[in-house]
């Protein structure tokens, strides 16, 4: 009987254990044969493109599809997901990451470098980057950019393409990249809203021709804070239809400055307003702080725009309101601007000019400015460009208060044209190029 037991217990211990193991072998309750989480997966929502046949030996049309596999495959994915680049070279063709997806919040991890083609005709379309009608995605991972632009600069068309372009997005984050050498501009949002761009930099030579850092357009709720900006032409433009903005920490240079505009280029452009610039730096930029509008432009609107406690270094106008704007002798028309520039604020700008004209507020004679401030405004002359720094302004109303340096036009001064403050020696010939 002893004996009897023994065996059941020994049989018993054995069954219990050959289910354990089956039961360690089975596969989740909820894992079903295709699932999102697929062979290119590295867990049940990350995507790792180097699955779906990237490499770093790769041509751009094979990553390319790759990229787009892994892209396919989170947008699936009902809950959140990542699509992760990892380190290494990856040659990237033209692509477009196109919602709307099945879940939200897709993370872009780019730990890698992607490289443009260096031919912009064989990047079709406005971007070479796109993302699409995404909802609460992210673009982060340390990763680089590079546009190869340098073959694109000197070419005179206007069809080369932006490298990272988002359009119709609704929230996220872009953080913690950066994006060099661009055929066009660096980054552009068109129609977004609810972005944030923080920890960044987007990097060109000072010859790189229309290379904008960030350009944004009919987009508003956007915030841009800590970003490193030189390239050849504006460190962030605001174009047309752009609303609700605030941007601080940027160091700005080599380039054009921070600039509202240009507007009024074209029919029809929506209004731009409620625009805030605050604590950053400008070094080496051909303007500092601007508004840009057209000869003969179309009517709109650009109004309560703040720009404070910017620091200027070796900057050209760093203060400037340009209703006359035509570079390259690119007006068709001559005709005073009607672009409408209101409730205008300048305040605690400082630093040095190396043009005659520091300040220049030189407004529309069919629309001029109203309401636009100069506070506390503290700006020296760079002694080895320049002896005398002034301030000009016509077609403007508004009025002044606390430090002024050079002395202002605006307030008591407005019956003026100019007022000047020197360094001691006699006054160059204040030329505007």
């Amino acid at each position: 009987m002893m004996a009897s037991s023994m065996l059941f217990k020994i049989v018993l211990i054995s069954c219990l254990a050959l289910a354990t193991a089956h039961k360690k072998e089975a596969p989740p309750a909820d894992e079903s044969s295709d699932s999102t989480a697929s062979t290119g997966s590295t867990g049940s929502n990350s995507f790792d493109v180097t699955k779906y046949s990237a490499s770093s030996s790769g041509s751009a049309s094979a990553n390319s599809k790759a990229f787009l596999d892994a892209f396919k495959a989170a947008c699936k994915v009902k809950g959140q997901s990542t699509i992760l680049v990892p380190k290494g070279t990856y040659k990237l063709g033209q692509i477009t990451f196109e919602g709307p997806c099945q879940g939200s919040h897709i993370t872009f991890d780019i730990q890698g470098t992607l490289e443009a083609p260096a031919d912009a005709k064989e990047i079709p379309g406005n971007a070479w980057i796109e993302f699409d009608s995404l909802h609460e995605m992210v673009v982060k991972g340390g990763g680089i950019l590079d546009g190869k632009g340098q073959s694109s600069w000197p070419l005179e068309t206007h069809n080369k393409p932006i490298s990272m372009r988002f359009t119709k997005c609704v929230v996220g984050r872009v953080g913690d990249i950066s994006i060099k050498d661009s055929k066009f501009f660096h980054m552009a949002l068109h129609h977004t809203q609810g972005l944030i761009i923080e920890n960044i930099k987007l990097s060109a030579p000072c010859n790189s021709k229309n290379t904008d850092g960030i350009h944004l357009s009919a987009s508003s709720n956007i915030t841009i804070n800590n970003i490193d900006i030189g390239t050849g032409d504006d460190c962030i433009s605001i174009g047309p239809g752009t609303n609700d903005v605030k941007i601080s920490g940027v160091k700005c240079g080599p380039g054009h400055g921070i600039s509202i505009g240009s507007l009024g280029k074209y029919k029809n452009e929506e209004n731009v307003a409620n625009i805030h610039v605050k604590s950053c730096t400008i070094n080496g930029a051909t303007n500092g702080v601007r508004i840009k509008s057209w000869p003969g432009a179309a009517p709109s609107q650009a109004s309560n725009i703040i720009f404070e406690d910017i620091t200027m270094t070796n900057v050209s106008y760093p203060i400037i309101i340009d209703q006359k704007y035509c570079p390259n002798g690119e007006c068709t028309t001559h005709a005073p601007s009607q672009v409408k520039i209101s409730d205008i604020t300048f305040k605690g700008i400082k630093g040095t000019s190396n043009t005659p004209i520091a300040v220049k507020l030189d407004c529309s004679e069919h629309s001029p400015c109203q309401n636009v401030k100069l506070q506390d405004i503290s700006l020296k002359p760079l002694t080895s460009a320049v002896d005398e720094i002034t301030s000009l302004c016509t077609n403007v109303h508004g009025d002044v208060s606390g430090t002024q340096s050079p002395d202002p036009c605006l307030g008591a001064n407005a019956g003026k044209s100019s007022k000047s403050t020197s360094s001691g020696a006699p006054p160059p010939g204040a030329s505007d190029n």
